[in-house]
């Protein structure tokens, strides 16, 4: 009877130590996907993420409505906070970047987020119509280049001299030159999607391109995100970074932009 009992107790423990190691092997593999394989990209600008994190940004309590939409328009860049999140979760401001994927020794497939939160652009509007002011000398859209940061220091100074090359071409672009007539809107608040032309400087190359721009209206602040795929780095003369963790680079990117419009007076 007493060898019974030992034996069971013996099978209990067992069981125990057998359950104990297999939460402990869970435990290993969750925080190895986590700390190593996850991808800690944030999340692109038409996701779902993105939208509850416009609206968060929208509904401040601080932001005043405006009686008419006419006026001078400017970015707002006071709107949301750009932190360590906007580069490995989710952005609620304003900002203009890239997506391009890679491979990296050990850790595998990784999307590369870069963001800038240095946007300068300015608008008028009369009536239905967006009345922009970009020429030659003075863009629509100007994004500061030099602001350009990632999830990764090392890569962070890479760009500058690698790549892009901020420290040569500090500045990027976006002119258009047409007014954008939006009177076929029938809700600004949920917005509407339109097509815009328009010339895209970046690393020094200008090509014209053509952007899809996702605008609304809350009453407060114009709201312009979207993205332009694919970029080809070639088109742009831009030759693919280098490093010894790096084992490829696609040969294309991903522009994005998310930009908070305010009116001035």
């Amino acid at each position: 009877m007493t060898e019974e009992i030992d034996n069971a107790n013996k099978k209990r423990i067992r069981s125990k130590w057998v359950m104990s190691g297999a939460i402990l092997i869970c435990i290993v593999v969750f925080l190895a996907w986590f700390l190593i394989f996850r991808d800690p990209s944030p999340a692109d600008v038409n996701s779902q993420a993105a939208q509850e994190a416009r609206q968060e940004a929208l509904t401040d309590p601080g932001i005043t409505q405006v009686e008419s939409l006419d006026g001078i328009w400017v970015v707002d860049t006071e709107i949301g906070i750009f932190d360590q999140s906007c580069l490995t979760t989710v952005c609620n401001s304003s900002f203009v970047g890239f997506r391009i994927d890679e491979e990296l020794v050990g850790i595998g497939g990784k999307t590369v987020v870069g963001r800038t939160p240095g946007v300068e652009a300015q608008f008028t509007i009369e009536g239905t119509n967006i009345l922009l002011t970009g020429n030659g000398e003075n863009p629509t859209i100007v994004a500061d280049m030099t602001g350009l940061t990632t999830d990764d220091a090392g890569r962070n100074n890479a760009i500058r001299r690698q790549a892009i090359e901020t420290s040569a071409y500090p500045e990027a672009s976006f002119n258009i030159v047409e007014s954008i007539d939006f009177s076929s809107a029938t809700d600004l608040e949920t917005g509407f999607e339109i097509e815009v032309s328009g010339d895209l400087t970046i690393h020094g190359v200008t090509r014209q391109e053509q952007i899809v721009l996702n605008v609304s209206f809350n009453g407060s602040r114009i709201l312009v995100f979207g993205e332009l795929t694919p970029i080809l780095l070639a088109n742009y003369k831009i030759d693919k970074p280098r490093s010894a963790v790096v084992l490829s680079v696609d040969d294309k990117a991903t522009m994005e932009f998310q930009l908070y419009f305010k009116k001035l007076g």
